[in-house]
C-alpha cells in the first residue's frame, strides 16, 4: 500500500468499519518498513554509544558492561558503512562515513556461544532481539535489510563454510543503485594466529 495515496478528504467520508479498515493497512505497513529498515530506525542507546558513529578515530575501542550496547552499537555502524543505508538519526554522516563496498571482518569471544545465538540473530531482519513481543518499543529486528541480501535471500548471502555475509552496497544518496558488494568476515579470538595473516 502506497501511503501517499491516503488523503484527508477521502477518509471524511468513510464509515467507521472502512476507516478502521484503512488505519489497520496503515499499520500494517508501518510495521513492514521498521522490520525490512530496522536499520533506518536505529537510534543510539546514550551519547556515548552516538559517538561511535560521529568518531573521526582511524582506530576506535568501545568498552563497557555487559547491556551497554556496545556489541548493537558496532554492528549497526558496520551495517550502514556495508550497505549504504544508514540510520534516519546519523543520516549527516553518511558523506563522512560512506566509502563504498568494504571488508570487514569481526572477531568474536566464541562461534558457537556468540556467534551463532547472539550476533547472527541482530542481522537478520526477520529475527527480532528485544525485551518486548516482536515489534515492540524495547528491541529491534535484524539490521541488514531484505534487499541488501543477494536476490533478497540470507542462503544467497551467508557463506556458513566461509563465515561471511555478502551485502549489496548502495548509494546513500540514491538506494536504487548497488555500488558493489561488502564482505563481513566472522572469526573467534581462540582461532590460529595464522588464519588471522590472510586477507584484505
Amino acid at each position: 500500500m502506497d501511503l501517499a495515496e491516503l488523503k484527508a478528504a477521502p477518509l471524511e467520508g468513510l464509515t467507521d468499519e472502512e476507516f478502521r479498515g484503512k488505519f489497520a493497512q496503515v499499520l500494517l505497513a508501518a510495521q513492514k518498513d521498521r522490520q525490512e529498515n530496522a536499520i533506518r530506525y536505529y537510534r543510539p542507546a546514550s551519547e556515548k554509544a552516538a559517538a561511535t558513529f560521529e568518531s573521526d578515530a582511524r582506530v576506535l575501542a568501545i568498552g563497557g558492561g555487559n547491556g551497554s550496547s556496545k556489541t548493537e552499537s558496532m554492528l549497526a555502524l558496520i551495517v550502514a558503512c556495508a550497505t549504504g543505508i544508514f540510520p534516519d538519526h546519523f543520516a549527516h554522516l553518511a558523506a563522512k562515513r560512506f566509502r563504498g563496498p568494504i571488508r570487514v571482518r569481526i572477531v568474536c569471544q566464541s562461534l558457537t556461544t556468540v556467534l551463532f545465538p547472539t550476533i547472527l540473530p541482530k542481522l537478520q531482519w526477520w529475527q527480532w532481539t528485544g525485551v518486548d513481543k516482536p515489534g515492540g518499543e524495547r528491541g529491534h529486528w535484524g539490521w541488514v535489510p531484505p534487499y541488501c541480501l543477494r536476490d533478497r535471500l540470507w542462503e544467497k548471502s551467508w557463506s556458513e563454510k566461509l563465515r561471511t555475509l555478502t551485502l549489496l552496497c548502495r548509494d546513500p544518496a540514491n538506494p536504487d543503485v548497488v555500488l558493489g558488494e561488502s564482505i563481513i568476515q566472522f572469526m573467534s579470538v581462540d582461532q590460529d594466529p595464522a588464519d588471522f595473516a590472510s586477507g584484505d
